[in-house]
């Protein structure tokens, strides 16, 4: 059997945010989805005003592409028949329930990342992989762009999408000043070990009066209330600080954003396919069950709970608007 590489690491004592002295939240986890070796801790920042959740130890920066070594992006295999059936199926059906309760439009939104209101223009969408979004944006008139550090997703999307697209980080590239209209990140910031210098990056870039979109897994999801470590969003070790509403304002406030400037708001848009997975992992850590999150493999009583999980998540986000699966944090620079 082959071994991984030992992954290096660095301590993290102090929160990427606000530099508080974090506290141990959960101790010795393994990778269960992609197999990276180790057992990770995770922090949270105790302040009110904060609540960052991070890794600690983390791997050193020169060390992260082991924790990608066999990362889903990676799998170019096509979906089998009977899944695609089903999936268009339960898509059809949804709908008659998601429309009347507003979760189909909520849906929609996000399909846009929150640009269906703006003009089209030049976009750069950060963590692009075989650019899906890029194709949907570039369909409706954007000239879309996108960088990922993934060669072989980007390979698809060069190949099979002819998209454009590059290789490498923000910081590494020479994009000038004021010079896209749009900047998203969707389940990236929580990659990143400098969030907060990344953002910067996207807003130097941006154009006065240009949108900068931030989604990301909320860590006070009713998924992760429920499901504990075994939570979706928590994925370490590739999940370097995990983010809730209070923190993503927090990084609003630490980039000079005032709440005129800002939007920010939890969604259970995401929440079906988060809590699927999240329970399978649950599942799966019971004493003598095999049951693991198989891409191929369907399970239609967890599935149903989690679609059902979902749809009380929606409904409760008037009651109480901290709790959807996905965080998100809109900057409009002036």
């Amino acid at each position: 059997m082959k071994t991984e590489p030992k992954i290096l690491t660095e301590e993290k004592p102090f929160c990427t945010l606000c530099a508080e002295r974090g506290e141990l939240l959960y101790a010795r986890l393994s990778d269960s989805l992609f197999g990276a070796p180790g057992q990770w801790n995770l922090f949270k920042c105790p302040r009110s005003n904060c609540g960052l959740i991070w890794l600690n130890p983390a791997p050193l920066p020169a060390e992260l592409h082991k924790v990608y070594a066999h990362y889903y992006t990676h799998d170019a295999t096509a979906e089998s028949l009977g899944r695609k059936a089903v999936r268009l199926l339960y898509n059809g059906l949804s709908k008659l329930i998601q429309w009347p309760i507003g979760l189909a439009q909520a849906r929609r939104r996000m399909e846009y990342l929150y640009l269906d209101d703006k003009f089209s223009g030049r976009l750069l969408d950060i963590g692009c992989g075989d650019g899906a979004y890029l194709r949907f944006m570039a369909a409706r008139g954007w000239k879309a762009e996108g960088i990922d550090l993934d060669e072989q997703a980007l390979k698809r999307a060069r190949d099979l999408y002819r998209l454009n697209v590059s290789q490498g980080t923000l910081e590494e590239k020479d994009y000038t000043d004021s010079s896209f209209d749009a900047v998203t990140l969707r389940h990236v910031i929580e990659h990143l070990p400098d969030p907060l210098g990344t953002l910067r990056h996207c807003l130097r870039i941006l154009r006065p009066g240009g949108t900068l979109v931030v989604v990301t897994p909320n860590s006070e999801s009713l998924g992760h209330g429920i499901t504990h470590e075994y939570w979706r969003g928590l994925e370490v070790p590739r999940h370097l600080n995990i983010f809730s509403l209070t923190a993503l304002r927090r990084c609003a406030r630490e980039l000079g954003f005032t709440e005129p400037m800002q939007s920010s708001f939890t969604t259970a848009t995401g929440a079906d396919f988060i809590l699927d997975e999240s329970l399978a992992l649950q599942a799966r850590s019971q004493p003598g069950n095999l049951q693991g999150i198989e891409k191929k493999t369907l399970h239609f009583k967890r599935t149903l709970r989690a679609v059902l999980l979902q749809y009380r998540e929606h409904l409760s986000l008037k009651r109480d608007p901290s709790i959807g699966e996905e965080a998100v944090l809109i900057l409009q620079k002036r």
